[in-house]
């Protein structure tokens, strides 16, 4: 004769329900707990203090930016947002955008109209013209480059980025302190790439569109080259958040 079991007492079904409700509750805290660190090792929030990347981002824009997305071999590539700690102000970060990579042959002519900035990238082959729609005005100050430590010079002059070197402009380039000022940027002092605006939600989203390269116009007939200047700067690289020139 099959016999059945008594049920449990209500206070041991009690006991149940409360342990498998705190089993749930602690697997909960611990997944994220787990996305919190695996974001905040990936990801840090950054706000913008100024118009140097005017039109592209606006004075307090609130930014998210990766800083794992040059971890494992990745490098900057040519028109990337990037936060970073410039040469001459190590207690400080800024953003700009990537303009030269390393081994590319840079020359800037304020004589032409609007301002030309030509490239050979790698340093090889013919004169190709960036192209950048996201400029918000003419360009005309600092607009002559680069002398031999790949600062702004008086005329148009090429030169050839070191290998580990990048050149970085803000968009709003009459008000903006960049690459014209303090010279090339060392790798190690690129932090992070900012790709999303989250802050105002009016404007949450991507950072639009990057400049590209055609073919340079016969009437732009750059200096001979010179040879690059590897510069010996200090740097200090620091990941932290903060406001943005």
């Amino acid at each position: 004769m099959t016999q059945v079991a008594a049920p449990p007492p209500p206070a041991t079904r009690r006991s149940r329900r409360r342990g498998g409700w705190l089993r749930d509750l602690l697997e909960v805290l611990l997944i994220a707990l787990v996305l919190y660190i695996v974001i905040w090792t990936a990801l840090q929030t950054v706000r913008v203090d100024g118009t140097s990347m005017v039109a592209t981002l606006q004075d307090q824009d609130l930014l998210l930016a990766s800083k794992i997305s040059y971890d494992f071999g990745a490098n900057p590539s040519r028109g990337d947002i990037v936060v970073l700690v410039p040469p001459s102000d190590p207690s400080r970060d800024f953003i700009k955008r990537v303009i030269g990579l390393p081994g590319d042959t840079i020359e800037i002519d304020g004589g032409q109209h609007p301002t030309a900035v030509l490239i050979k990238p790698g340093g090889k082959g013919p004169w190709q013209l960036l192209q950048e729609p996201y400029l918000p005005q003419p360009w005309t100050t600092l607009n002559f480059c680069c002398g031999p430590d790949g600062k702004a010079s008086a005329t148009a002059q090429p030169y050839t980025l070191p290998q580990g070197q990048y050149f970085v402009m803000g968009d709003n380039r009459n008000f903006s302190s960049d690459s014209r000022s303090f010279g090339p940027v060392p790798r190690k002092n690129i932090l992070a790439k900012a790709f999303l605006r989250i802050w105002p939600l009016g404007h949450f989203g991507g950072l639009g569109p990057g400049p590209s390269l055609g073919a340079a116009p016969a009437s732009v007939s750059p200096a001979a080259a010179i040879p690059a200047a590897v510069l010996g700067l200090p740097a200090l690289v620091r990941r932290r958040r903060g406001r943005l020139p």
